[in-house]
């Protein structure tokens, strides 16, 4: 029998220059992570204290589970021809990867104030969901050239380190396994101390946690059970989930009046566009119509908004809704009636996910979207397809027309030559955008863009009047949430686990025939919006068999808003805010009517006062469930 011959063991001297390469990367990562903190208020020396211990743990783990510890390559590599080679090319990768995963989650965290999350990789994998972020060219551009900058500069230092790596310094093999398993126990310190801050509510470690990116928030509250600790933090809430019940009871529409309705939604349009100077069509077809002055979106984000525009229910239904297709109500009857139907977006009907909810029953044909080319030409051309359609539509049969523009959605687009405000940013590089210092500029573009829309509106508006359809038609518009311009200190909408007023309220101007123009000054929500039109079309049940709220002419108690792990219930004087999916560690946030956080003494008062109120929200969020 022939022996196999042994294979030789590397040389150390090839292998100490990925030791130094790693060494250089933990560095690199420590100072990336600290980068963090400033943005997250970290209270007391307790949440200090983890904060720092989480600084050289949680940076090694990023770093041993991006790329394999130097010198341990496995068999395979063993008998790979160039084993140094194929050791420094996984190792610049590794490194290129984690570095950019952190960079990425720094810089989503500047601007929104989360981290990479279930939202983030569903905005990734889903159909249209990339491209609803409206990156700019220069935006895309930089990109490219920071991440191939950082992959170059890796594989620079790599060269480097190997090109005189015999200058340089050397570490034992030993002394590098050491350094791993003292990481990974750090790390493990690092999220046991997390998990009992969850079991026993240390809110300001829990506070401190969110400077740190990709973190596993971990839970251990049986192993503390059963240690005897006692138990001092909220369980977590899991409202969403269920098999849907929906409606209560069957919705009688026999009685439903023919008459068309086109509801026009626009993309993060808060209610101050509402104004003759910047909305002049829409501002003069309020005067004739119903106009509700304190408007409110059902939640800071599209999906959210939407929900709650056509089916009237609180947040947490759409997880299940989604999943198991279930149409609103309002589309129930039209579609029974026999209406005749004409959707449009300049955005996408499969992010957010409208063919699964609010059109699910809709045939492909009648839903139009328009995703390539800049935002105001697609609204341009949005309009006209839909006066198309209402032309070609049958005279005998109802008609439902339904456009979402996309102009005001940053960058906030718009036709140079019809700029309102000159003085605007001319390029939302969202990479390097310095928003203290030029959020005037783009709320300028916003401003721009919302008085295109406006021509739009007006465009349409006009063809209704001139062909006597507006006559039979009830005319809707508003937007699906609102937008933020560092009022309350961010950039946007959907910032988690907060509210405000900025990112939620929203116009609102309803036109039905044969209504008398009116003002509303009493507060409303997007939720009272299809039981109204329910009732104005003839459906006489009760909402409560179908929806959360009561039609607009009525004040409600409360108000509920909601994003995808998130609630906040606003009882006239408070919000409070409250997650909902057992994602996150359960906890409340209280902000007063301007909101601005309360004390935690105002806070604990607070939530032990509206706890009947809390109760009923979580029950009514799980109704139409089972």
């Amino acid at each position: 029998m022939t022996a196999t011959p042994s294979l030789p063991a590397p040389a150390p001297e090839a292998e100490s220059p990925l030791r130094r390469y790693f060494a250089l990367l933990y560095v690199a990562l420590c100072v990336m992570i600290g980068l963090f903190w400033p943005q997250v208020e970290i209270e007391g020396a307790q949440a200090w204290g983890y904060v720092l211990l989480s600084a050289p743990g949680v940076p090694g783990a990023h770093l041993l589970l991006g790329g394999r510890p130097p010198g341990v390559a496995g068999p395979v590599a063993r008998r790979l021809p160039g084993r140094g080679v194929w050791l420094a090319g996984a190792a610049g990768l590794g490194g290129s990867l984690v570095l950019l995963a952190v960079y990425a989650d720094y810089r989503l965290f500047s601007l929104y104030q989360y981290h990479f999350n279930g939202f983030v990789w569903n905005l990734l994998t889903t159909p249209g969901g990339i491209a609803a972020l409206g990156a700019t060219e220069s935006t895309e551009r930089t990109v490219v050239m920071q991440v191939a900058g950082i992959v170059l500069a890796n594989m620079a230092v790599l060269w480097l380190l190997h090109r005189y790596h015999d200058r340089g310094w050397q570490l034992p093999r030993r002394t590098w396994r050491r350094t791993a398993a003292t990481l990974f126990c750090l790390l493990g310190v690092v999220e046991l101390g997390f998990a009992y801050s969850v079991h026993t509510g240390q809110e300001n470690i829990l506070a401190a946690a969110d400077a740190i990116p990709f973190h596993l928030k971990s839970g251990a509250s049986k192993l503390f059970k059963r240690l005897g600790v006692e138990p001092r933090g909220k369980e977590n809430m899991r409202l969403a989930g269920g098999e849907v019940v929906y409606p209560a009871e069957p919705v009688d529409s026999s009685k439903v009046r023919p008459d068309n309705v086109i509801i026009l939604v626009a993309e993060s349009f808060r209610w101050d566009l509402l104004d003759p100077e910047i909305t002049p069509n829409l501002w003069r077809f309020s005067q004739r119509a119903t106009r509700y002055e304190r408007h409110y979106s059902g939640g800071n984000r599209t999906r959210m908004g939407m929900f709650s525009l056509f089916y009237g229910i609180y947040a947490p239904y759409w997880y299940s809704f989604e999943k198991q297709r279930v149409p609103p109500v309002l589309m129930q009857v039209l579609r029974q009636q026999g209406y005749q139907m004409a959707l449009h977006t300049s955005q996408s009907f499969t992010y957010p996910e409208l063919h699964h909810t609010l059109f699910v029953d809709v045939p492909p044909e009648n839903m139009h979207a328009i995703q390539q080319g800049d935002a105001w030409r697609r609204d341009i051309q949005n309009i006209d397809d839909l006066t198309r359609h209402i032309d070609q539509r049958d005279p005998q049969r109802p008609f439902f027309g339904f456009m979402f523009f996309e102009s005001t959605h940053a960058p906030y687009s718009f036709p140079e030559d019809s700029a309102l405000r000159p003085d605007y940013l001319r390029d939302m590089n969202y990479i390097d955008l310095d928003l203290r210092n030029n959020i005037g500029g783009i709320h300028n573009r916003y401003v721009n863009a919302a008085h295109h829309i406006d021509a739009q509106f007006g465009r349409l508006l006009e063809h209704l009047e001139r062909t006597g359809m507006l006559d039979k038609t009830a005319v809707l518009f508003t937007g699906d949430h609102g937008e933020e311009f560092m009022e309350k200190g961010r950039w946007g909408h959907g910032h988690g686990s907060t509210f405000p007023e900025e990112q939620i309220r929203v116009p609102l101007v309803l036109w039905r025939p044969g209504v008398e123009p009116a003002v509303v000054s009493h507060r409303t929500s997007h939720l009272q919006v299809a039981p109204t039109l329910l009732h104005w079309l003839g459906v006489q049940q009760a909402p409560q068999t179908y929806s959360s709220a009561l039609p607009l002419e009525q004040e409600m108690p409360y108000f509920v808003f909601g994003e995808y792990d998130h609630m906040g219930v606003d009882d006239g004087e408070h919000k409070i805010v409250f997650p909902y999916t057992g994602r996150d560690h359960f906890r409340y946030s209280v902000y007063d009517e301007n909101d601005h956080p309360v004390t935690r003494t105002q806070r604990d008062e607070v939530v032990a006062a509206a706890q009947p109120l809390l109760t009923a929200v979580s029950h009514e969020s799980r109704r139409f469930v089972r």
